[in-house]
Order: structure tokens, then sequence, then C-alpha cells
């Protein structure tokens, strides 16, 4: 990482109205962020596969790398962002300098300008909070302490108790929702088994039906055929029979 960076920062020149120069030394050439996990182990995994999501999404091939940190309290994220920008500006990557400049050029006085860069700054990490941490239950502000009168601290008591309780039955209500799915989805399923299996036993029986008609129908072409045989061997007998009759006998059967 390091290195691709330096050898694209040694590589670059910019034009200038006097030529080519190098970057200046005093130009910030790589962004950093850092996100930092409140505690260990529960929802960790989850917060850092949004948090790498999140990354990708917002800075796409310009993030070059993201290391893990889990030596100090808090485990944490480092994240370098290396701008394609043909200049290496990585100020136009950093949303507060970006408003501030923007600011100062448009005539604002310095202090309206570092206004400008905490606004920005804040809708970073209210656009983090939202779309990262919300969904693992991740305060905006985390805890802090504050001076409560004593109804005001039984106030907030009663209505935490009350939305924990709300959680409870938030959660078991969900439990009854994916059961109830899970018996709709099984018999959706047996359903579907029963359509196929009374599609193939109609299929069979009809195939069956077909058969035994077909057979039905031969056997009785055959025997009307065999009935015809007989009949016109019949007729061929007789008439060689009378074929051969004599005078004498035809007078005979004739009276």
């Amino acid at each position: 990482m390091r290195s691709k960076h330096d050898q694209r920062a040694a590589s670059i020149r910019i034009q200038t109205s006097t030529g080519l120069r190098a970057i200046r030394q005093d130009q910030h050439t790589l962004l950093t962020l850092v996100a930092s996990f409140h505690r260990k182990g529960r929802d960790y995994e989850g917060w850092e596969r949004d948090t790498l999501k999140w990354l990708q999404t917002r800075y796409g091939p310009q993030l070059a790398s993201v290391i893990r940190h889990t030596d100090e309290s808090h485990p944490h994220l480092h994240a370098y962002v290396l701008p394609d920008d043909p200049a290496m500006r990585a100020r136009r990557l950093h949303p507060g300098a970006l408003a501030k400049d923007t600011a100062l050029q448009h005539g604002a006085t310095n202090r309206a300008g570092d206004a400008a860069y905490r606004a920005a700054m804040r809708d970073l990490q209210d656009t983090y909070w939202l779309e990262v941490c919300a969904a693992l239950g991740i305060r905006r502000f985390g805890f802090s302490r504050r001076r409560m009168t004593r109804a005001e601290w039984h106030k907030e008591k009663i209505v935490r108790n009350c939305s924990r309780a709300a959680d409870v039955k938030l959660g078991e209500d969900m439990q009854r929702v994916k059961t109830a799915a899970a018996e709709l989805l099984k018999w959706q399923q047996d359903l579907e088994q029963w359509r196929l299996q009374m599609l193939g036993d109609r299929d069979r029986i009809r195939q069956e039906i077909m058969r035994e008609t077909d057979a039905r129908y031969r056997e009785h072409i055959e025997k009307h055929g065999r009935l015809y045989q007989t009949e016109v061997a019949l007729r061929i007998e007789t008439e060689k029979q009378l074929a051969h009759r004599t005078p004498e006998e035809e007078l005979i059967c004739s009276s």
C-alpha cells in the first residue's frame, strides 16, 4: 500500500504555466478514516462487514486498504483511500475540507467555512450511523452523564422498563411470526407435493383408461373380423356346393 502510494506520487507531474512540477510536499495525497466499535464480541462481525460494505460503496476502487486493530480497548478499522485524481488531491475526498473550501470560494468568512466543515463532518457521521450502526442498536452519540431530578430519573426508569418489556414482547411476536411462516412454508410444500402426486395419478389413470379402451377396441375389431371371415368362408362353401349340384338335385330341391 505504502509503496504503491509513493510510486504513484513520485511519478505524477503537474502542468503549470512555467512547466511541469512534482506534487507539493505539503499536499495531502492519502485519505484515512477510522471506524471504532464500542465493544468486543457481540455484533462485531456484523459491524465490520457493514462498515467494509459502506466504505466500498462510498469510495469504490479508490479504497486501497483496510486494517483491523484489536490491541486496544475498542476494536477499530483503519481505512486508506488513494484518490484517483490525476494530481492525487485527497483533500477533495474529505467532506469537511471540501465543504470549507467550497464555502471560502463563494466568499464565506473563515468562521463560516469552519461551520461548513463541522456540518459536513456531522452529516458524514449521521450517514455512517444510519447505514451501519442503527441496525445494530448502537447509539448515535453514545452514553453520557446527565443531570436529572429524582422524578425525572424514575420517569426514565419506567420508560426504559416499558421499552425493555416492549422489546421482549416484540421478540416473542417475531418468533411466533417466524414459526407461523415456517409452518406456512411447510404447508405450501406439502400442498405442492400433493398437487404433483395428483397430477401424476391423473396421468397414470388416464393412460390406464386409454390402454384398456384400446384393448377393448382391438378385441371388438378382432371378434367382428373373425365373424366376417367365418361368414365369407360359409358363403364360399355354399356357392361351391351349389355349383356342383346335378339337374336332378336341383329339381328335387325346387320341388
